[in-house]
């Protein structure tokens, strides 16, 4: 079998190292370029208006879910929607006499083998509510068309310091089967909390644990929506100006994954009210932002340049490449393909 001449490991991140990016914690964050962003779609207000939050589809994979800023009356509802935009099918929901109307993201996720999905009632601009703070949930029904009603479970939850906070980001780790929140803080330090998942908590409130803060306050605040991938590898958090991108080690709680630095993804540009992040996979992820009128929904996917991958084998020649959603990096060189460690396998 050939052999490529150079090793590839250790040296495919070596693009990513020659900029900064915002200062984090006292120095700049390591640009990540591995990411493209295209326009893959989008949002149109007839479908929801002022898109607050995204998730993708487990149980139908291909489709994505999306909620709105205001939840009462008939806008109480989710649709699933193709990456282009177009309206599959709308799920309306019923909470009984529990009406927070203050939705600020959804996210999917997996307990006890069952597709899950969860919409965070967790905002609150005015600091009125403290102990008043839900995760409406329900399995995940299959995607087909028209228009049905869910009756959803709830979690009501406070914070460890027995204050209002205004938040904007949820997110599910399937490892850990636990959520993750960011508060949102205009002018200061944006801290991460968990909270397990489990159906028996009943309305007893919840209190969730801090786990740490996010930066030092001073460029990566106001946190708008994140994600984490479904094999718990990436947690992704967002401002309206920034993306940063945690990577997981081996079998470490996300809270440990949290502590370390993070790097700044390059691709992403700012959206005026970017408050949607979803991934699709280990590599993609969708963003849209949060207005009235139609909105552009975005694709980011995470490649490698070609020049980085010509450097690294020694070639010049044409170079073509992808990465397969397990994360195996294949490399295409004329007749040949190649994975990561340079075995050939074609």
């Amino acid at each position: 079998m050939k052999r490529l001449a150079f090793p590839l490991l250790g040296l495919m991140m070596t693009a990513a190292l020659f900029a900064d990016g915002i200062n984090y914690d006292g120095t700049n964050l390591t640009l990540n370029n591995e990411f493209t962003r295209t326009q893959c779609g989008t949002m149109y207000k007839s479908v929801m208006p002022e898109t607050s939050g995204l998730a993708c589809s487990r149980t139908t994979p291909g489709y994505l879910w999306a909620h709105g800023d205001e939840n009462l009356g008939s806008n109480r509802k989710i649709v699933a929607i193709q990456p282009d935009g177009t309206l599959k099918m709308t799920v309306t929901i019923n909470s009984g006499s529990n009406n927070r109307d203050d939705w600020e993201d959804i996210a999917t996720g997996i307990y006890n083998n069952t597709n899950y999905v969860f919409i965070g009632a967790i905002g609150d601009n005015d600091l009125a509510f403290k102990d008043n703070y839900y995760i409406y949930y329900f399995e995940e029904p299959a995607i087909t068309s028209g228009t049905v009603s869910q009756s959803v479970n709830y979690i009501r939850f406070g914070y460890p310091d027995n204050q209002a906070h205004n938040t904007e980001t949820l997110m599910y780790d399937n490892i850990e089967q636990m959520f993750y929140i960011v508060d949102k803080v205009k002018d200061g330090i944006c801290h991460l909390y968990k909270l397990p998942f489990r159906t028996d908590y009943g309305t007893a409130k919840q209190t969730l644990t801090e786990v740490c803060a996010l930066g030092n306050g001073g460029k990566f605040n106001f946190c708008t929506g994140g994600d984490i991938t479904p094999d718990g590898k990436w947690m992704a958090i967002k401002s309206k100006k920034y993306v940063l991108l945690w990577e997981r080690q081996g079998s470490e709680s996300l809270s440990a994954t949290a502590l370390r630095r993070p790097q700044q993804i390059a691709a992403y540009q700012e959206e005026k009210q970017g408050e949607s992040l979803a991934w699709l996979d280990a590599t993609t992820f969708y963003t849209t932002s949060d207005q009235t009128s139609d909105q552009p929904i975005y694709k980011y996917v995470r490649t490698l340049t070609t020049t980085a991958l010509e450097t690294v084998t020694g070639n010049p020649s044409p170079l073509t490449h992808k990465i397969l959603r397990n994360g195996q990096l294949l490399i295409l060189r004329g007749d040949h393909t190649y994975t990561l460690q340079g075995q050939e396998v074609q």
